[in-house]
């Protein structure tokens, strides 16, 4: 006959594995190349693209709440957060692949914000088969050029000029796109002063996009879920666009945001990610 301590030894035993397996404690890294990462949480995998001139912090938020379901992946634009600045051309799109493979990422759902968005469309379009799900929150669309120009526009290329990367700094700080409300300005208005050695990044060692997104859009076969701040007149086209373009994609306008969704707006952000997450469940196992 077992005898119950036996039975509670090996239930004890059983339960603590499942807890250390279920633990996943928040793991930080560089890819070869320098790309500054974290990884943290369990289940399906859920990467987070951030904007220009931000970094991962941006991310915080919907970090904590995507982690008790999903396993989270973290990572700093090239020139920006802790990843390595550019000394030799490069992609951001290869530096996401490279992290994947390095992370041993076979599949997994991209969410990304303006210039994140861009890039994971791109990847989508690279390598479909990594990828089961999109999230593209403010988006842009490689190879799209807009007919208008934001109204900064002029005071920051004349900083940018006259090489005073503060006053650059200054200029989107206090430009609509980068309006945040009061209690998240402090964290925005210090990743935009932290980031600005983006500046000092020749633009030819950007590598171009050989086959943009913009007249490709039809090739996304996967769910895409495109959200637009009502206050972000500015990528209104390009949302349109995707979610006229995409076959099965959904448009969310979520009132009175703006450009930084997750930041403006985070509550709603949150109810349209996981509620889209839920209803593709299924394509992303």
């Amino acid at each position: 006959m077992i005898r119950v301590s036996r039975i509670l030894a090996v239930v004890a035993a059983l339960v603590s594995g499942a807890a250390l397996v279920m633990a996943q404690p928040l793991r930080t890294g560089r890819t070869r190349s320098g790309i500054a990462f974290e990884v943290e949480g369990r289940g399906p995998i859920v990467v987070l693209i951030t904007g220009s001139n931000l970094d991962r912090r941006m991310w915080a938020r919907e970090a904590a709440w995507l982690r008790d379901s999903y396993t989270v992946v973290r990572y700093d634009l090239r020139a920006h957060g802790e990843s390595d600045t550019a000394t030799t051309a490069f992609s951001n799109v290869e530096d996401l692949l490279s992290l994947l493979d390095e992370l041993d990422i076979q599949k997994a759902t991209l969410v990304g914000l303006s210039a994140g968005s861009a890039i994971a469309l791109d990847a989508a379009l690279q390598s479909p088969a990594r990828f089961d799900r999109l999230v593209l929150a403010s988006p842009g669309i490689s190879g799209y050029v807009p007919t208008a120009s934001p109204p900064f526009i002029g005071a920051l290329v004349a900083a940018l000029q006259q090489h005073d990367y503060r006053q650059a700094d200054e200029v989107l700080v206090h430009s609509s796109i980068f309006a945040v409300p009061a209690e998240q300005a402090a964290l925005v208005r210090q990743m935009v002063m932290e980031n600005n050695r983006l500046w000092l990044v020749p633009r030819d060692l950007i590598r171009p996009n050989d086959r943009p997104a913009l007249h490709r859009l039809h090739e996304i076969n996967i769910p895409t879920l495109i959200l637009l701040g009502a206050e972000d007149s500015l990528q209104r086209p390009e949302a349109e666009l995707l979610a006229q373009e995409v076959k099965g994609s959904r448009l969310v306008v979520v009132p009175g945001g703006g450009h930084l969704l997750n930041l403006t707006s985070p509550e709603e952000f949150r109810a349209a990610v996981l509620g889209f997450f839920n209803a593709t469940s299924n394509t992303s196992r």
